[in-house]
């Protein structure tokens, strides 16, 4: 089962089996559509009556891409929806692509997340869990880069000097009424 982390990244156990499927909406009766994950053309399948497509989700992080076609008589309106199969159900995985789009491609990254197992429903983090899934390095390492950074930021606040006492004696002046000066002219 594929849970969304945000728009442009899925999350799955490694080694589970994923059925995805496209549906047009608007497209003059035409379902046409090609699935890539990783570096792998996959092999077009007819699920549900829908073209589709399965995999096995791979140990590493691999990118899923489906090529859509649209007729050429079709309103701009047109679409493609995403839905993952699962036991027979498919579920919306909010991804759509229009006629009116620059490109007929919907796409995001599968991250392997061994985690999963005790899965909340799509887009819940499971109990306990800020994320919903285990720290990855990459991860782990960005929240030490991004701590020392706060504690560098702490010091160098730290160490800001008072203000000097010209600015205080200066806006002082200002605020106080000015003395008329006499002017005593010297005999000559």
């Amino acid at each position: 089962m594929l849970r969304r982390f945000n728009a442009a990244l899925y999350e799955a156990p490694p080694g589970a089996r994923i059925q995805i499927v496209v549906d047009s909406q608007g497209n003059n009766g035409v379902k046409d559509a090609r699935f890539q994950y990783g570096r792998n053309i996959l092999p077009r399948e007819t699920i549900q009556g829908l073209p589709g497509c399965s995999f096995t989700v791979a140990s590493t992080r691999d990118q899923f891409e489906v090529g859509v076609v649209f007729d050429p008589g079709a309103q701009g309106s047109a679409r493609y929806d995403m839905f993952e199969v699962e036991n027979g159900v498919p579920s919306s995985l909010g991804k759509t692509v229009r006629n009116s789009s620059s490109a007929p491609l919907m796409a995001f990254a599968i991250d392997p997340v061994a985690s999963l197992a005790a899965a909340a429903p799509m887009g819940m983090a499971p109990a306990g869990s800020a994320r919903g899934t285990a720290p990855t390095a990459k991860r782990t390492a960005a929240k030490k880069t991004a701590g020392k950074k706060t504690a560098a930021a702490k010091k160098k606040s730290a160490k800001k000097k008072p203000a000097k006492p010209k600015a205080v004696t200066k806006a002082a002046a200002k605020a106080a009424p000015k003395k008329r000066k006499t002017s005593r002219k010297r005999p000559k």
